[in-house]
């Protein structure tokens, strides 16, 4: 009886040891499928009011799901300079691969003057597919007004914190969509993917056997004058790896701004 409580609690000790270790894998996964976007909006040139005087210009714009996000505003220039730096804690997802991969971050000058909050004084396109590249997004880009005529020019930059990765899940999707084309065309399996199979496998297997291991002991341990130890046994979680994806977003203090584009459909 002695002998088979020390061996149920070194098991016990085991199975800690292992959930520790499993949960420490999983935080890291976690952490290392966030990043940081940094977006700087620098300078307009060139804007031109609806009245006679010099406008008193602000910029908005959208980035992915998070709210508008107003710049401030610079009195009577047409020339203004902003320097206005927002950052964006971001989960690494397919949600937002494919975002980056087919839109574009739309940037509004409006004035401040402007008696209908809905009219801007113009509109620039940013494309966001080199930031899939880990490339930096940064230059000079032409604002059209709601005609689609010039309305001048904004500055402005785009560059992650640390290098694009996208979330392995991303990542095992495109390596099987690849995997399965090259098996239809009779292609060459790449063997860098080969290996991340196997050792993918190997895990599994590690887990499989750990989980056979403790069920045995289970079973060896069960005794009909020990109900005590036998409740106890039953309690012992296996381990499991099960990761939760969470999502950052502003806090409730982020300014939104709403606002109709009055572009016509073909711009947008």
């Amino acid at each position: 009886m002695t002998e088979t409580m020390s061996l149920y609690r070194e098991k016990l000790k085991a199975v800690g040891y292992i959930h520790t270790a499993l949960s420490e894998h999983s935080q890291q996964l976690a952490s290392s499928s966030r990043n940081e976007l940094f977006i700087t909006v620098q300078c307009c040139r060139d804007l031109q009011s609806r009245t006679s005087q010099q406008p008193n210009p602000y910029v908005v714009y959208k980035f992915f799901d998070f709210p508008d996000y107003p710049t401030a505003t610079v009195d009577n220039r047409s020339h203004p300079e902003f320097n206005d730096l927002k950052s964006y804690s971001i989960l690494m997802d397919e949600d937002l691969d494919q975002y980056l991969k087919t839109e574009v971050l739309q940037f509004y000058v409006f004035d401040y003057k402007e008696e209908q909050m809905d009219t801007y004084l113009g509109k620039a396109r940013v494309p966001l597919l080199p930031l899939t590249r880990d490339q930096e997004v940064s230059g000079v880009f032409e604002l059209a007004d709601p005609s689609g005529r010039p309305a001048g020019c904004i500055a402005v930059t785009l560059r992650w914190k640390l290098p694009y990765c996208p979330s392995p899940g991303v990542t095992m999707a495109t390596e099987e969509a690849q995997l399965f084309s090259e098996h239809h065309v009779g292609g060459v399996v790449d063997p860098n993917q080969e290996q991340a199979n196997v050792e993918a496998e190997k895990t599994n297997r590690r887990i499989e056997d750990v989980k056979e291991m403790l069920q045995e002991e289970k079973e060896k341990l069960v005794n009909p004058h020990s109900k005590a130890a036998v409740a106890a046994i039953s309690k012992v979680a296996l381990p499991r790896i099960r990761g939760q994806k969470t999502q950052e977003r502003d806090g409730a203090g982020a300014k939104r701004v709403t606002f109709v584009d009055v572009t016509p459909a073909e711009d947008k």
